[in-house]
C-alpha cells in the first residue's frame, strides 16, 4: 500500500508583485509554523483525551465507592475512593489543565500567523519586520510556556509534503 502524503502548499493564488525569493521565504515560513501548528493541534488533542479518561474513571470510582458504601456499610469505599484520588492526584501532578491551555494557545497563535503568511503570498505586500517579529514573539512565548511536541513533529513528516 502506498502512503499518500498531503501538500500543504493547496492555496489558489500567489500575487505576482513578490519576487522568487520573497515567494521562497514565505513558502519556508508557511511550511516551519504549519508544522508547529499541527504538532500542537495533536498535542491538546492528546492532552484532552487523557483528561477526559482521568475525570470519567475518577468520577466512576467516586460513584461506585458511594454506592459500595451503602451496600457494604462503607468498607470498600475506602480503597474505590483511594483510586479516585490517586487519579486526581496524577492529574494534578501533570498539570493536564494547563497543558491543554497552552497547547491550544500555540497552535491557535500558529494558525494566526499561517493566516499571515497566506495574505501576505496572495495580496505581494511583504512586511518583513512585521513578520518578523510576530514569528520571534510567537515562538518566544510557546517556547517558554508549551510543552516539548518531538514526536509530533515526525508525525507531521511522514504525513505532509511541502
Amino acid at each position: 500500500m502506498v502512503k499518500k502524503q498531503k501538500n500543504i502548499f493547496n492555496w489558489s493564488h500567489i500575487s505576482d508583485e513578490l519576487t522568487e525569493e520573497q515567494i521562497k521565504e514565505l513558502k519556508a515560513y508557511y511550511y516551519t509554523y504549519h508544522r508547529k501548528c499541527w504538532a500542537y493541534k495533536q498535542a491538546a488533542k492528546r492532552f484532552e483525551k487523557w483528561n477526559l479518561l482521568g475525570n470519567s474513571l475518577s468520577i466512576i470510582f467516586a460513584s461506585g465507592g458511594f454506592a459500595s458504601s451503602i451496600a457494604t456499610g462503607g468498607i470498600s469505599s475506602i480503597a474505590i475512593s483511594t483510586a479516585a484520588l490517586l487519579i486526581q492526584g496524577w492529574m494534578k501532578h501533570k498539570d493536564l489543565d494547563l497543558e491543554i491551555q497552552n497547547c491550544t494557545y500555540a497552535y491557535q497563535s500558529y494558525q494566526h500567523l499561517l493566516n499571515l503568511i497566506k495574505n501576505m503570498m496572495r495580496s505581494g505586500n511583504f512586511n518583513s519586520p512585521h513578520i518578523y517579529n510576530t514569528m520571534k514573539n510567537i515562538d518566544d512565548y510557546v517556547t517558554d510556556n508549551s510543552p516539548i511536541v518531538d514526536k509530533y513533529l515526525i508525525k507531521y513528516d511522514e504525513k505532509f509534503t511541502h
